[in-house]
């Protein structure tokens, strides 16, 4: 069975739903990162970075995708993980008390990060996932009541909440990835960058109000073969790519990748917005790959809007 992902997104392979928890806007465009948001998760064995369901007594990582407007959000955050049993229905209650948790409670642009072991004597017939759940503080401190319970000094905050399988016979799986040369703008390499402004003219360029292509490559190692109890059900696994902007349009929240879709099938069109005045402005783009089965990656890109 998946795991089911819900963020500051409420995300399945099956069926998404781009619309921010607590959000009653159906009007807004859920691609556009107008504030910090928390875009996903990935979980890494601390002895394999691609196993994303870690073995009874293994240690790994919880590591949450956190975007904002800036190039470096700034939050305090509280995680804690526990085991949980199988459900269809939303998600379980901790089996036990959490085996793992952290707090930061100044604001820091650091990576918000649960590293956790495995306890050696978990049940997985009785609790085969692991539930994480916390709360994200944008630009403010983390207060915790005297029952432990988390809050922002300054608003409400961003509550996270992600159940993913452990190990075993049958739930194994590895993280998908972008590689350095995954994303192409308009046909061509289009790479990391650290850069923070378009002053060194380094990021690549494109005119005000103009019409782009994105597009993703993915290794056809990521489309995982799959067990098959019937010649109907795939071979290999889908992925989708969830993509955002701090600025522009983009035409799509998300595409859906077999190994076999063609090239022009992987991107998504992008349209730069319009300067208000002759300043260059950076647009910085996020972007997330998911399985069915809690492994994800994600990456960005950055470019400069011209006159």
């Amino acid at each position: 069975m998946s795991a089911r992902n819900t963020l500051t997104l409420s995300l399945s392979l099956t069926a998404i739903s781009l619309c921010n928890i607590g959000c009653d806007d159906s009007l807004k465009d859920v691609t556009l990162i107008e504030e910090t948001r928390v875009l996903g998760a990935r979980i890494e064995s601390d002895v394999d970075a691609g196993q994303a369901t870690p073995n009874p007594g293994d240690s790994a990582s919880l590591r949450l995708f956190v975007a904002a407007t800036s190039a470096e959000p700034n939050f305090s955050y509280a995680l804690s993980v526990c085991a949980v049993q199988d459900t269809t229905l939303g998600f379980p209650p901790c089996a036990s008390a959490p085996f793992a948790s952290t707090i930061r409670v100044e604001p820091s642009p650091s990576d918000a990060r649960l590293d956790f072991s495995v306890p050696d004597d978990i049940d997985l017939k009785d609790t085969p996932h692991a539930f994480a759940r916390g709360l994200i503080c944008p630009d403010s401190s983390l207060i915790l009541a005297a029952d432990g319970s988390p809050s922002c000094a300054t608003g409400s905050g961003k509550e996270v909440a992600y159940e993913f399988p452990l190990g075993g016979a049958k739930e194994d799986n590895r993280n998908p990835g972008f590689a350095a040369d995954a994303l192409l703008l308009d046909g061509e390499p289009w790479l990391a960058s650290t850069e923070t402004s378009c002053d060194s003219h380094a990021l690549p360029q494109v005119a005000a109000k103009s019409l782009h292509g994105l597009r993703v490559t993915l290794s056809e190692s990521d489309f995982e073969l799959l067990e098959q109890a019937n010649s109907v059900e795939p071979a290999r696994e889908t992925l989708l790519v969830s993509n955002f902007a701090t600025a522009g349009k983009l035409d799509h929240g998300f595409i859906s990748l077999n190994v076999d879709t063609p090239p022009d099938q992987r991107r998504v069109d992008w349209a730069a917005p319009p300067l208000a005045d002759s300043v260059p402005l950076l647009v910085r783009f996020y972007f997330v790959v998911r399985d069915a089965r809690s492994g994800e990656d994600f990456t960005t890109r950055a470019l400069c809007v011209v006159p």
